[in-house]
């Protein structure tokens, strides 16, 4: 039969690969990691311990459920998201809130460490980061798993009050392409149980659920069997399954449990036609949609499958190459494509193959579609070619490489969700030593005439789904079923030429300076780094850490940025960030230089701000001489062609298309024309990107790197410093620049880029299919800038944000989410903020405005101990945490280059000493400034 050809195909690949003939039965099995210990209690709870030590002194506790919101019936649409909701609102051990409240006493961050999700086949709790140096801290967050199990209160009146509150997030999930898709569910999956269970339910159900419903659907499906607990971190794994067995053997299995049903998906004939619209939504998709069977959970275990996971990864990287090229063409038929293999959209029981294409215009949309067709048809024709496939095979084994060189420094949460995949659908966890030794020798076995064998296999005339979601038009007309089928067998009907290959073979410098030389080497004892100067002026900070055994940072900093250019620029300045995206290099552009770098780990991006300058980049040790040659060429030479110009411009316009129609876009532009008078500090608009000049953005460009003596060069991670010095002295002491300590300092902020003051309120309406109302609420003042203040300013943030929670949406029920932010920085006047954005219910506006502006205020006298103690332990926890971080080292480095504040050295004795008088006096300081800001976006009437 045809649906089980794919899988015998690629069992025949596999075949071919070994030095016997195999059948599937006598596959052999991958082994399983020895240093994770997998156990099962006698009801049927199944439970993961690692020990690891990144980080340290920290453990994730996660209880995964194989339970979803596939399991309802009904009447119980949005049950199984429900009651994900009610874990956080009463255990036995943990009544009302005091769940959140103990976890956030030892340094765990509710919504950052302490969080949950419910999807259609699954449902996971996750309390990541605890800080388990006592051994109570760890035997409470096993009670809390217990609880979540088999201990929820589910008290009605909790029940009632979260009514109010996932009301809200339906509210603010409610977009164009929701509504669209929840729609089209029904047609994609005909007479299929997928088609009506998305997670978040029927507001029917939420609000009018009797509660003993909730707690029926709880005990019917909540239980050990379907259970699995993973604990990784820095524990003891003998003494943590030891209370494991204790505490959660008492948790009895049904005598019948009802049978966990994975819903199969039906084969179909043909194509299926899903065609859909809404006012709101921004842009055209389209996806073709291509069904095949899943790979079976009790086979994943062996190679095959390992086997059919790099196979399927070689074509859709080869796809999407292709499709790149072609995308950055002037005349490209789309904006954006893709090519994707993996589960068939909400159904793990079927795999697919989808298409997708989003047009320069949504009238577009099938010229668009039958060109990403196209290009699938003409390497299911033509093949792939041997050169194509060998880079990426490249690139896939560089990121296995850098996987397995960095094997003994992995986070604890990398092992947790190989657990955690692993008891909900049976991905395999092997070692990385196996998986990489497996996949070094399979991959090289593997020929290009295999792809070119399974790819048909893959693109089948049945089995189609093709989904579209458009904008409305004042016309009223979109395509038709006919119209889209006529297109796609024109497609089929062209004769399509075989894909030729374009790769440049000259270097990508095509000449050096000679080397300059480093002229002065200093030690600082502050970053406990070397430090050079080079003779063209520019310094050089080298941090070697052990951290990661295959991670270099690197970041090239410089103070002043684009703020000095006048409004002839505007245009191209609001474009540039956009631009910088695709940025070429010399005569390679941006698609040469993706080739150039397949199967190297290396990155470099630049940014040209108003008051900065940072070209940022990662590698391993391996590729640090390929970063150096980005490093310099990304000063000598950022280039885009008038094609590929032209081709973004094209691109970003369509990612612009309706957004006037859509409210978070009209929230945004209203809110940044309120809080600034400059047009350089608004959102981007179709006008701009039309008037935005390649020329002027190449002049900025070589503007703000001409001067290397300007910056500060940075590489932190596995580097050795004299290995390092002669690709300095070649790369970067060669770039033109000269010594100037004027150059380097802060000008200061330009007055026509400060933020508005004063008392200002702007409220604006637009129209809205769920009605629902977006606030900004800003209280800013000048202050002494410091690190001091910048961790007051963190902590009174964070002390609104609790407040806020409690009172606006667990009281109130108002908002689904929010939170505020305390905020400091040098580069804006005022300089110091308090604020905080959300969607709410509209009819509870003048509510939610006075109790925020009643808790901003109340911050100069009402806070109390029992707030800053959680808030001072999470930040010292994070901090500690940075320490081991390369990228905190990093982030720190910059930062004291751009404000002159060391933030990083010293911080945990900073937050340890914050005193609730220490926010208070902030408080007054600012908000007494009278600077109030308030903009409302509600929906039109």
């Amino acid at each position: 039969m045809k649906k089980t050809s794919l899988l015998l195909s690629l069992f025949m690949a596999l075949v071919m690969l070994l030095p016997q003939a195999l059948t599937a039965q006598q596959m052999p099995q991958l082994g399983t990691d020895p240093d994770v210990r997998i156990g099962r209690l006698p009801n049927g709870l199944t439970y993961y311990i690692r020990h690891n030590e990144l980080p340290k002194g920290q453990a994730d506790f996660y209880i995964a459920q194989r339970v979803g919101s596939v399991l309802e019936n009904d009447e119980q649409q949005g049950l199984a998201h429900f009651l994900e909701h009610m874990c956080f609102n009463g255990t036995t051990h943990f009544p009302g809130k005091n769940l959140i409240n103990w976890l956030e006493s030892v340094g765990v961050k509710f919504g950052q460490n302490l969080n949950a999700q419910t999807g259609v086949d699954m449902t996971i709790y996750n309390i990541d980061n605890v800080p388990v140096a006592r051994e109570s801290v760890q035997d409470s967050c096993l009670l809390i798993l217990h609880d979540w199990a088999n201990d929820l209160l589910l008290l009605p009146e909790e029940i009632d009050a979260e009514r109010a509150v996932i009301h809200e997030e339906w509210r603010t999930t409610n977009v164009g392409q929701m509504r669209i898709l929840t729609d089209l569910l029904p047609k994609i999956y005909p007479n299929n149980i997928y088609g009506h269970r998305l997670p978040i339910g029927t507001m029917e159900v939420v609000d009018n659920f009797p509660h003993q419903a909730l707690r029926d659907y709880y005990e019917k499906w909540y239980r050990p069997d379907l259970q699995g607990i993973i604990v990784v971190g820095d524990i003891d794994v003998d003494r943590i399954e030891g209370k494991i067995k204790e505490m959660f053997s008492d948790i009895e299995k049904p005598e019948n449990p009802a049978e966990r049903i994975y819903f199969p998906v039906e084969d179909t004939k043909g194509t299926i036609y899903a065609i859909g619209h809404d006012p709101e939504q921004p842009i055209g998709i389209a996806q073709l949609m291509i069904k095949s069977e899943a790979f079976p959970d009790s086979l994943k275990n062996t190679p095959a499958y390992l086997l059919t996971k790099f196979m399927t990864r070689m074509i859709t990287s080869m796809l999407n190459t292709r499709l790149a090229d072609l995308q950055a063409k002037p005349d490209a038929p789309f904006a954006q494509a893709a090519v994707m293999y993996g589960d068939f959209l909400l159904a793990r029981t079927k795999s697919s193959v989808d298409l997708v294409a989003v047009p320069k215009t949504p009238q577009e949309i099938i010229p668009a579609i039958s060109a990403v067709y196209r290009e699938v048809l003409r390497a299911k024709r033509g093949g792939f070619t041997v050169t194509e496939y060998e880079r990426q095979r490249d690139e896939y084994l560089s990121q296995l490489e850098n996987a397995y060189n960095n094997r003994n420094k992995r986070q604890s949460n990398s092992y947790v969700q190989e657990y955690v995949a692993n008891f909900l659908s049976n991905e395999p966890i092997p070692t990385v030593e196996e998986e990489f030794k497996l996949m070094q020798n399979m991959s090289g076995m593997v020929q290009v005439q295999m792809l070119n064998q399974l790819l048909p296999q893959l693109i089948t005339d049945d089995n189609r789904i093709l989904l579209m979601l458009l904008p409305d038009n004042k016309e009223g007309k979109y395509p038709t079923e006919e119209e889209v089928a006529a297109a796609l067998a024109a497609v089929d009907a062209e004769t399509i030429e075989p894909y030729k290959e374009e790769v440049k073979s000259e270097p990508l410098i095509p000449s050096l300076p000679a080397p300059g030389k480093v002229v002065k080497e200093e030690h600082s004892k502050q970053w406990d780094a070397t430090v050079w100067t080079l003779s063209n002026g520019a310094t050089v900070i080298v941090k070697p850490t052990e951290f990661k055994d295959n991670e270099v940072l690197f970041s090239a900093y410089a103070n002043n940025g684009t703020s000095a250019y006048g409004s002839e620029y505007l245009k191209s300045l609001l474009f540039m960030p956009t631009a910088l995206h695709r940025y070429g290099l010399g005569t390679y552009t941006r698609t040469d230089l993706n080739k150039y770098l397949s199967g190297k780990q290396v990155t470099l991006d630049p940014s040209f701000n108003l008051y900065s300058r940072t070209l940022s980049g990662f590698s391993t040790p391996k590729d640090l001489p390929t970063l150096m040659e980005l490093i310099y060429m990304g000063f000598t030479s950022i280039n885009f062609t008038p094609e590929e110009f032209e081709a973004l411009q094209k691109r970003e316009i369509a990612s612009l298309h309706n957004k006037e129609n859509d409210p978070q876009s009209v929230f945004r532009k209203r809110l940044y024309e309120t809080l600034y008078s400059s047009p350089r500090l608004r959102n981007l608009e179709v006008a701009d990107v039309e008037g935005a000049s390649r020329e002027q953005i190449l002049d900025i460009c070589k503007a703000m790197t001409s001067n290397a003596g300007e910056f500060t060069f940075t590489f932190i991670g596995n580097v050795n410093p004299d290995s390092l010095k002669p690709m300095v002295e070649q790369y970067i002491a060669s770039l033109p620049g000269k010594n100037d300590p004027a150059l380097r300092k802060f000008k200061g902020v330009d007055k026509q880029f400060e933020m508005n003051r004063g008392v200002i309120t702007k409220i604006y309406t637009t129209s809205m299919q769920t009605p629902q109302t977006w606030a900004y609420i800003d209280a800013s003042g000048e202050l002494a800038y410091n690190g001091r203040n910048n961790f007051i300013a963190s902590m009174a943030g964070q002390i609104l944000s609790k407040r806020l929670n409690d009172i606006v949406r667990e009281k109130e029920g108002a908002v689904y989410s929010i939170d505020a932010q305390g905020i400091q920085s040098r580069n804006n006047v005022p300089n110091s903020q308090l604020l905080t954005a959300f969607p709410m219910k509209p009819e509870m506006k003048e509510k939610v405005l006075g109790i925020i502006k009643d808790e901003m205020n109340s911050l100069t006298s009402t806070v109390k101990q029992s707030e800053l103690d959680p808030v001072k332990e999470f930040m010292m926890k994070e901090a500690t945490e940075g320490k081991e971080l390369n990228g905190s080292w990093l982030g720190a480095i910059n930062g004291w280059l751009a404000n002159g504040v060391d933030t990083f050295n010293g911080n945990l004795e900073t937050i340890n000493s914050v005193t609730v008088d220490d926010i208070q006096n902030w408080a007054k300081q600012f908000l007494g400034q009278g600077n109030y800001i308030t903009v409302i976006l509600d929906p039109a009437e």
